[in-house]
């Protein structure tokens, strides 16, 4: 029963990322489609001036057109600053319900000279599916709304009625919004599938990137992730003269409780403690394995007193044994801090001034902490 919904959720999650990755495409296009439509706005003012004359009407008529110009200059303006798609859907929708009424108005004050679905009426309603790629509720509104408008100014305004040819334009209103749907959807829905090939062409990047700094085992970071990581914050250290710690830390007597245990035990004790010092972790701490039981804590912008204190309260905090297969596995580990010197020549003298201090605590007896 969680299914359905779950993928509805998910489909509804990608339509949200797919229409934000390409809202300013879009805004794009849909400000080349409104600057276009605003040329045969002017140009057709010149059939009022044929039809009506200079009059009262023609000065009517063109500030009409010129103020859906200007409302159009508006809604592009809006356009070049939209950041969501809500406020895109919501300013296309303002300027279509603008665009249907003019163009619905043009059509009855024509009806008497020119059919109110003459081709060019067609074209109108064609187009606006294929030039504005909003969500289909929004992009199937304005282009049925002036089809019910245009057909019924021709079944109520012309007159006489001619039977086959409201026939023949009902055929032809329907004929292109079959049309304008069908194209329009294929067009989306081939964007759409280039989207969803983008998303699991990045996926596979990250999922690459992600193993390639990883340890298979524990999840922390490896070896060759924690040496870059930790030689860029030891060149921040030398610029910005930020202190700079790192703690090594060994399990206590590991191989043994491998050795008594077995090694599915032994992965689960690393992959916990692992995740028991991943909790504590601030913003910017760098975390990793550097191989069998051996671990490291980098910590930028920290004194050596205070790293320290970390390693003691991660020390004393393994109070809670591991359980395996009912028994509970209880271990403690040895830890080594240092800080970076300014005589230091690179971060791998800093590591080993850790180690130093970590075998030096482990020859004391074990967990404890030693600095140096």
């Amino acid at each position: 029963m969680r299914l359905l919904p779950n993928l509805t959720e998910a489909a509804n999650g990608l339509d949200a990322r797919y229409r934000k990755h390409y809202l300013a495409r879009d805004a794009r296009q849909t400000i080349i489609a409104i600057a276009v439509w605003m040329v045969p706005v002017l140009l057709f003012a010149y059939g009022d001036l044929i039809i009506f004359g200079v009059g009262t009407q023609f000065a009517a008529l063109l500030a009409l057109r010129l103020t859906f110009c200007a409302f159009s200059v508006y809604t592009i303006r809006a356009l070049v600053k939209v950041a969501t798609v809500r406020d895109y859907d919501n300013i296309f929708l303002r300027w279509a319900a603008f665009g249907i009424a003019l163009v619905t108005y043009f059509n009855y004050i024509w009806a008497a000279y020119i059919p109110p679905n003459g081709a060019l009426t067609i074209l109108v309603i064609f187009s606006s599916y294929m030039v504005f790629p909003a969500r289909l509720a929004v992009r199937l509104a304005p282009p049925l709304i002036l089809t019910a408008a245009n057909f019924c100014l021709q079944w109520l305004v012309v007159e006489p009625v001619n039977q086959p040819a409201l026939f023949s334009s009902l055929v032809t209103l329907v004929t292109a919004n079959i049309l304008g749907i069908v194209f329009s959807t294929w067009l989306q829905n081939h964007r759409l599938i280039e989207f969803k090939a983008r998303l699991e062409e990045n996926k596979v990047k990250e999922d690459l990137s992600r193993l390639a700094a990883t340890d298979d085992l524990t999840g922390a970071l490896n070896r060759r992730k924690i040496m870059e990581l930790s030689t860029g914050e030891y060149e921040r250290f030398l610029r910005e003269r930020q202190p700079l710690s790192v703690v090594m830390i060994d399990i206590d007597r590991f191989k043994k409780l491998n050795d008594t245990y077995g090694h599915e035990a032994g992965d689960l004790i690393l992959t916990s403690f692992t995740a028991y010092v991943a909790k504590g972790l601030r913003h910017g701490d760098i975390w990793g394995r550097l191989g069998g039981d051996e671990f490291v804590l980098i910590l930028p912008d920290t004194p050596v007193e205070q790293a320290e204190a970390v390693a003691e309260r991660l020390r004393l905090g393994l109070s809670e044994p591991v359980i395996w297969q009912g028994q509970e596995l209880s271990f403690t580990i040895s830890s080594g801090v240092t800080a970076a010197r300014e005589k230091d020549r690179s971060i791998d003298q800093v590591f080993i001034r850790a180690d130093k201090a970590l075998y030096s605590a482990k020859r004391k007896g074990r967990n404890r902490t030693e600095t140096v």
